[in-house]
Parts: C-alpha cells; structure tokens; sequence
C-alpha cells in the first residue's frame, strides 16, 4: 500500500509561525534588557579609586627633586616634576602654603658648588619650610635601544619633618617607589630634536603626576 503525505494546515503553519515569531521577540527584549541593565549598571557603579598613602600635614611644604645619579638630561626636567606636584597639591587643596621649587633648588646648587651639600632638613630649613617632599630619581630614559620609543622612569619619595629632622612618609620602609611610563608613543618622535624634548618635558609631567597621587583619593580608571 503506498503512502500518503498528510499536508500541514494552513492555519497549523500560521500559529506555528506566529509562536515562532513571539519566542524571537521576547529573547531579542530579554538579550536587550540584559544589555542595558549592564550599562546602566556600568554607568551608575563608581570609578574605581585608589586611597592617598599618606595625607600630608597642612604646613609649609617645598618639593625638591634630587638626581644625583644624574639620569635627567637636561636637569630643568626636575623644576618640571617639582612645579607639577606642588600645582597638584595645591589644585586638590592638600596644601595651602607652599614653597617655590625654584628656591629650593637654588640654595641646593649654591651649596653644592662648594662641595658642601645640605641634609633634606638644612635645606627645608633654609627656604623656611616645615616639611620637605623628597624626590629622589631612580631613572628617566625615552628610549632602551636607542631606537624604539619607551620612555619610562622611576623615583623614591620620603615626606621629611625639618623641625624634628625626622621621616613622616613611609616610616615602615627606605622609601615609597614610584614607576610610570609613556604609552602609545609615536616612534618617529625620538628623531627630532624638537619631539625628544617634548616627550621628555611630558615623562616629567607624568612622574610629576604620579607622585602627587601619592598624597590624595583619586581615580584610577576602568578597563
């Protein structure tokens, strides 16, 4: 006996394609939903944010930078990473009366040409400051080749009290280390006179930054 197919009913074939079509919209609207929950979750949560390690007491306070290895060329690149943490510190309200790195600069050259470099605390006291930021350079370089652009550098930090002549920050350790780099850096940059000193006036800027941050809330970005 030969058989036959049964044809599906046209209303059958409406219903299946109408059951069909609401099971795709209702995922489609849950897939969406799911999506903009997450970016409205996304926009609502906070930046992350990293705490200061130390807060600084509101005193007269100089920043000076120190590079007795001499790694920075040409030296102006410390009154760069000097002026740029004490903006900082007095843009975030962290400290109200400051001294001008210029001047503590000075008095640390005069002394130095006569071989008889000061403690941080003789020069704090010398430009009449309560507290000295100090920066010691670790490594300043554009490049690890000579020929691919990799600026990064490095510092320690110490918050020295020139009354007590004693360490304020860290008092657990030497030093507090502080490392940053410049990414996404054209490679042509290090060809020019000109861009060299550019980038290098910009890894100033960024150390400066980053050693600010030392001493204030602030956020550190999201992935």
């Amino acid at each position: 006996r030969t058989k036959t197919s049964r044809s599906i009913p046209t209303g059958v074939k409406f219903m299946r394609t109408v059951v069909a079509t609401i099971v795709l919209f209702v995922a489609c609207c849950v897939l969406s939903s799911c999506n903009i929950v997450a970016g409205v979750s996304y926009a609502v949560t906070p930046d992350p944010s990293q705490d200061a390690a130390y807060i600084l007491p509101d005193r007269r306070t100089v920043v000076f930078v120190d590079d007795r290895r001499n790694v920075m060329h040409p030296t102006r690149l410390r009154r760069v990473i000097a002026e740029r943490v004490t903006r900082d510190l007095l843009s975030q309200e962290i400290l109200t009366t400051v001294v001008s790195p210029r001047d503590v600069m000075r008095v640390s050259a005069a002394n130095d040409r006569h071989n008889d470099p000061l403690s941080v605390a003789e020069l704090g006291r010398a430009v009449d400051a309560s507290v000295v930021i100090y920066i010691e350079m670790g490594a300043f370089g554009l490049t690890s080749d000579g020929q691919t652009a990799n600026p990064r550098a490095s510092c320690t930090v110490r918050v020295i009290d020139v009354e007590q002549r004693s360490r304020l920050f860290p008092t657990d350790e030497a030093a507090h280390s502080i490392f940053t780099t410049l990414e996404r850096i054209d490679p042509h940059r290090i060809e020019s006179g000109g861009e060299i000193r550019k980038l290098a006036e910009e890894l100033a800027e960024k150390l400066g930054d980053s050693v600010a941050k030392v001493f204030y809330t602030h956020n550190t970005g999201r992935l």
